[in-house]
């Protein structure tokens, strides 16, 4: 068998209809990207001038991508299970043999039977028993072919038969297909600060006196009074940008200059500028080295890049205030949202954080901490006076001192989902507690964030009733919560094939959205995936054995359902009361995920409807205070 991507559209999907704003030019031309282009000050594409340093010397040079015939052809991945060897792949664009023809699938070309995750760490772990395939760095493109800009394209992603293989299917044959979104953003928004009023911004730190008030002698920045040369977006040298394009490129200008004017630094004078060459982060760290100084890095001297971006802008707080505690004023706390995470991380177009969380009102900062806490990491050390000095621990969830390893120490599901019904963290020191959710139910089983309020460390709960939580691997450097993208569970099937990635937990609010269409294809509706024929076939019967101590649902479940869990129920309350209630009343863990009828002794029929709460007595005498049945669904 073999995995192949290919693109993929949705005929729903809400971008058609938007005009095309940021990607075309007044000419018509439509940008998509400029990073294969040739840079003139050294005559490599600006791809491999960017990257380079985060490969060891020679690397990128070796395949070429220092060429324009690189275009539309990622850059390689290493395969973590070969390191320190560097065995790499990369994955191509299926329309790279005919751009806006072609559509050719491309094969997926690793599969990992275990996956390091910066295991010669003392946080680090391997996570066994993978067995995924991967294709890392796929090229795209923020704009589509007609120019519209489309934060969520689809792939269609298919399992097919190979020659010789053991089904007895025709080579080619496709045994499976599902559509699923690759995010792809190029949105920031530095140009609210780093612009001038005339582009935009505040001018805080780019302050032109010709056009703005308060600025240090001959412009600069007036937060910090540091005088430097602020360009505009009119002095763009390509004619081909657009406007947003232009703003985004005079903020990034003036980015530079203010940084060589307050640290000596000659930025300006080198094109393109990546800023984790010097500001070390995980997400750029392809080799799982650490911190370095190799092939033109200056890591070791430096702090990272997450805390030089967030612990630096997060004291101001008349610019970056903090958020709002959950249960709140919603529109204020979405008002600081847009002034923090979303002045750099993409949201005011692309509101990259979606799906369950946000519908509930769930934001960012609710589960990550503030920015000032967010940037309080191992590097808090380390200055050009005292290089290296990174705080390096794999007790992070368990020791108040140790700092955070950004990309590797997160929230978690358990942070909020710390248990069932009858089971949970829910009300203990520190905790805020749901007390409804987004349909108006009562909760009082999850909590609204996932640290507890008076940390000033903002360090993820870790949960004692397992149920819901994350993975963990133990080792002599201590207990490792695994990644929630890394974590298996119900028969070794990933967290994210049933509830959908990180940030975009399913469903999406707009039932039209791509990141729905992957489990609508799946199960036939949107939603986290609950329907057990998804995966299996046939009625499963009477039994707990599904993920999370689940009973079989929907056409899986129908013998449990109908009663079948009567004596099942009689001999096992409490396991029932883990998501029913302890008294079996229905509670935000047995929420009808789609309507359904079930037929019912004495009753001829019961029709529960979407949202409502399963309780017993809404088809039979209540077990938990009578005696007889039991109930629910899911």
């Amino acid at each position: 068998m073999e995995i192949v991507y290919s693109a993929a559209s949705n005929p729903n999907d809400p971008v058609l209809s938007q005009p095309v704003q940021h990607s075309m030019n007044g000419s018509g031309r439509i940008f998509k990207s400029n990073f294969w282009d040739i840079n003139p000050r050294t005559g490599n594409t600006l791809a491999f001038d960017l990257m380079d340093p985060f490969y060891p010397a020679g690397v990128l040079a070796s395949i070429g991508y220092d060429q324009p015939g690189a275009i539309d052809i990622g850059l390689p991945v290493p395969d973590p299970a070969q390191l320190p060897a560097l065995a790499a792949d990369q994955q191509d664009m299926p329309g790279q043999t005919d751009p806006y023809n072609a559509n050719v699938p491309k094969a997926f070309k690793r599969y990992d039977t275990s996956l390091p995750f910066f295991r010669n760490f003392a946080f680090g772990y391997t996570q066994n028993k993978m067995n995924w395939f991967a294709a890392d760095g796929i090229p795209m493109s923020f704009a589509d072919d007609a120019g519209r800009e489309n934060a969520y394209p689809l792939m269609r992603v298919q399992a097919r038969a190979v020659p010789g293989n053991g089904l007895g299917e025709t080579a080619g044959t496709v045994l499976a297909s599902v559509d699923t979104v690759l995010p792809i953003s190029v949105e920031a928004d530095c140009k609210a600060c780093h612009t001038s009023t005339l582009d935009g911004g505040n001018a805080e730190a780019a302050c032109d006196p010709t056009f703005d008030s308060g600025c240090p002698a001959g412009g600069g920045s007036k937060r910090s009074n540091t005088p430097f040369s602020v360009v505009l977006a009119g002095d763009d040298p390509d004619p081909d940008s657009t406007q947003l394009q232009s703003e985004e490129w005079a903020a990034d200008s003036n980015i530079v200059r203010l940084h060589d004017a307050k640290h000596g630094t000659h930025l300006v004078d080198q094109t393109p500028v990546m800023c984790q060459t010097c500001h070390y982060t995980p997400a750029l760290d392809l080799a799982q080295v650490g911190p370095s100084n190799d092939n033109g890095k200056d890591q070791i001297n430096h702090k990272s890049m997450s805390n030089v971006m967030h612990s630096f802008h997060g004291q101001f707080k008349d610019l970056f205030p903090d958020m709002p505690a959950p249960g709140s004023n919603q529109l204020a706390r979405l008002d600081v949202l847009d002034k923090t995470c979303y002045s750099c991380h993409p949201g005011k177009r692309t509101r990259c954080l979606r799906g369950a969380m946000f519908n509930r009102g769930v934001l960012c900062q609710d589960c990550h901490g503030g920015m000032e806490q967010v940037g309080d990491d191992f590097s808090r050390d380390v200055s050009p006076s005292n290089p290296g000095a990174f705080i390096v621990k794999g007790d992070f969830y368990t020791n108040p001192a140790t700092p955070r390893v950004p990309w590797a120490n997160v929230p978690m599901c358990q942070s909020c989902h710390t248990g069932d019904a009858v089971s949970n963290l829910a009300g203990s020191n520190g905790t805020l507690v749901s007390q409804s959710d987004s349909d108006g139910h009562p909760d009082g089983i999850r909590l609204l964030q996932a640290w507890r309020s008076g940390d000033s460390a903002a360090k993820p709960i870790v949960a004692s009733n397992r149920r819901f939580a994350e993975e963990q691997i133990s080792d002599a450097n201590g207990t490792h919560q695994v990644l929630y993208r890394l974590s298996k569970g119900h028969e070794g099937v990933f967290c994210e094939a049933c509830h959908g990635s990180t940030h975009a937990i399913w469903p999406d609010a707009n039932p039209n959205a791509n990141d729905n269409v992957a489990a609508s294809q799946m199960q036939g509706h949107s939603g986290k995936i609950v329907e057990c024929s998804t995966c299996h076939t046939g009625d499963l019967g009477v039994n707990l054995d599904g993920p999370h101590g689940m009973h079989p649902v929907g056409d899986a479940g129908v013998k449990f359902a109908e009663g079948g869990h009567e004596d099942f129920a009689e001999k096992n309350l409490q396991a029932c009361a883990a998501c029913h209630g302890s008294q079996g009343q229905g509670t935000v863990l047995a929420k009808m995920a789609v309507t359904r009828t079930f037929k019912v002794e004495d009753k001829g029929s019961v029709t529960l409807q979407k949202d409502s709460l399963v309780s017993c007595s809404l088809c039979h005498e209540n077990p938990f205070t009578k005696g007889g049945g039991g109930g629910g669904d899911d």
